[in-house]
């Protein structure tokens, strides 16, 4: 596989709309004139900046023009077709605002990145969904699961319950129904998020870079100790933040826990990490492998990742990955699996497609 790859799949790309007013073009009233926070994330900038130089757009926010994207991702970088996880703006108080920047989010992803700006159908995207307002979080699937270039539901790190409680359920549900995964990726902004650790605020960007990541642990502990994936065995999470090199170790004290209390979870039928290869996925992170290429093949198979993890560039941030330097000393077959055979068997993309829909020549999903 030359450079970056030509059949890498990139599973996050994080679209921004060009000002911070654009989405109100996509608001009914009363909330296309309401007040609601802007598209940048408030407590823990990066001091060294947020944003990759080469993806500042004139006249528009990192990250606003779909060209430009294409160019890096599709020209420099390699990419074969990118899956795009726009952020919204947190959790709100208001949760019927909540909802509506979402709907808006879908509305205006469909419309500029997933319309006018992807005549050569390598862009796909996640239906953004409010999980604090179930109901209307299912409606939105249903509104958007038709389309052929949205393959997945996005939802926040940030939650007010763990993903697994039975509230949530009816939103799983339609996803497993329609084949669509669920990513769950930090969401922009700050509204009544709880603290981004279980000790209170950090203080510095350091902290969180280094922590908040595993705020994962929680959700995927209760979507299994509550039975999610024994109900829905079509269902698979995404957790599209990092993290992955911490997965081992929580999910041996989770294997260790559940023996002794098997009474207490009688729904879970397996050992938790026995769900790990059928109904989770990463996204890698640059930062989080062994430096030493020796030692790689080893730690990517006592990880899991030749099965579980995905590429992900991240894509406008400063920490964007690029193929063309991820996993190049990995076993054969290995990369290939993880720059694109994992994510081209989650979201059922035919090799060689070319539209959404899978018309031949680019990729789409079957």
């Amino acid at each position: 596989m030359a450079g970056g790859g030509a059949r890498t799949v990139d599973c996050a790309v994080h679209p921004s709309i060009r000002q911070k007013d654009e989405l109100r073009e996509y608001m009914q009233e009363p909330w296309r004139s309401r007040p609601f926070p802007g598209p940048e994330r408030y407590f823990y900038p990066a001091p060294m900046g947020e944003y990759a130089p080469e993806a500042r757009a004139d006249g528009g926010l990192p990250g606003s023009d779909p060209e430009l994207a294409g160019r890096r991702l599709f020209t420099e970088m390699g990419v074969d077709c990118a899956v795009l996880i726009p952020l919204t703006r947190g959790l709100l108080a208001d949760a019927d605002l909540a909802t509506a920047i979402c709907a808006a989010t879908n509305d205006w992803m469909a419309a500029t990145w997933l319309g006018k700006a992807n005549s050569h159908g390598r862009f796909y995207g996640s239906i953004r969904v409010n999980p604090g307002d179930p109901e209307q979080a299912r409606r939105e699937i249903e509104r958007w699961a038709g389309h052929p270039a949205f393959v997945q539901v996005a939802v926040p790190m940030q939650a007010h319950r763990p993903y697994g409680q039975r509230v949530y359920f009816p939103l799983w549900e339609a996803a497993a129904r329609h084949g669509l995964p669920v990513a769950v990726h930090a969401d922009g902004g700050a509204g009544v998020d709880f603290w981004p650790s279980a000790a209170g605020y950090y203080s510095t960007f350091m902290e969180y870079r280094t922590l908040y990541p595993t705020n994962f642990a929680y959700h995927l502990a209760s979507l299994i100790a509550e039975g999610v994936f024994d109900r829905l065995e079509e269902l698979t999470f995404v957790f599209a933040d990092g993290a992955h090199h911490m997965l081992t170790p929580l999910v041996w004290r989770m294997d260790k826990d559940w023996r002794p209390t098997r009474r207490e979870t009688p729904w879970t039928k397996q050992l938790p990490s026995t769900y790990l290869r059928t109904h989770v996925r990463f996204c890698a992170d640059r930062f989080e492998m062994p430096d030493d290429p020796k030692v790689l093949d080893g730690w990517l198979e006592i990880t899991g990742a030749h099965e579980m993890l995905l590429f992900a560039s991240n894509y406008p941030y400063w920490d964007s990955f690029d193929p063309r330097e991820a996993f190049t000393s990995a076993a054969p077959g290995v990369r290939e699996r993880i720059l694109s055979e994992n994510a081209r068997a989650l979201y059922k993309f035919k090799p060689g497609a070319t539209t959404p829909g899978g018309q031949a020549g680019k990729p789409g999903p079957s």
